[in-house]
């Protein structure tokens, strides 16, 4: 059991990510409400942490807080050894590329106006990653990672694809701009139990094909099971268990 405490966290050297006494709140009318109430997790290098939890205890505002959006009412985020909560400006922006997140519905998280194509090299766009002719076969590269045709896809916009095409494109870019941490917060709850299977084992092969480090929020038992290393359970905005999937 770890409760709110901070025995079960492992030595920072051995983890990229690691969070502590994190709390956050906002206002309502009458008062204040804490969403989260002084959780505390780490995740080790090329690891999974499967967070799970009934709807509204928690989980995706733990999720957005570790990317500072919002900013926790107090506590520590530690990503790669730097604090984020001291990070302001242009220090935190640069800390963006090395943190991605995949959204619940995917649908919504694209932009219908733009291009597909246009929406997986916004980031190489917005660091000025190579030159034009370079992102464009990137991002061919990495929409052909996640099982999608670049002929047929970079032209078209997010209304054209389903459910699970769209969060394929999702991933597609999340991972272009080379990430050490992937957050994905109910990737696969929007989706139908035959899509969700293959986005569970797209996300896999780019895990293991790009290296990358995982917190991976859901709901479903099942599917956290099958994808995590380590599986910390959330209720009313505190962790109640850390431990093995078994």
């Amino acid at each position: 059991m770890a409760g709110t405490g901070t025995a079960h966290l492992r030595a920072e050297t051995d983890v990229l990510l690691r969070v502590e006494d994190l709390v956050v709140e906002f206002h309502a009318e009458g008062g204040r409400v804490k969403a989260v109430s002084g959780i505390s997790l780490d995740v080790a290098e090329g690891e999974t942490l499967g967070l799970v939890g009934e709807s509204g205890c928690g989980k995706s505002t733990t999720g957005r807080a570790v990317m500072q959006l919002p900013r926790p009412t107090s506590g520590s985020v530690r990503f790669a050894g730097v604090e984020l909560t001291e990070l302001t400006g242009d220090a935190l922006r640069r800390m963006r590329p090395r943190m991605q997140m995949v959204f619940q519905d995917p649908i919504s998280s694209l932009n219908p106006r733009r291009k597909v194509g246009d929406i997986v090299a916004e980031g190489l766009d917005i660091w000025g990653v190579g030159d034009q002719g370079t992102r464009r076969a990137r991002v061919d590269d990495m929409l052909g990672a996640v099982g999608l045709d670049p002929d047929t896809t970079r032209d078209r916009r997010p209304h054209e694809f389903s459910g699970g095409q769209c969060q394929r494109i999702s991933i597609a870019r999340a991972v272009i701009t080379d990430p050490q941490l992937i957050i994905c917060d109910e990737p696969v709850s929007a989706l139908d139990v035959s899509v969700q299977a293959q986005i569970l084992n797209v996300l896999e092969d780019m895990k293991q094909r790009y290296d990358l480090t995982m917190l991976f929020i859901a709901h479903d038992l099942a599917v956290v099971k099958n994808v995590s290393d380590r599986v910390a359970v959330m209720y009313l905005g505190k962790l109640c268990e850390v431990g093995p999937p078994d």
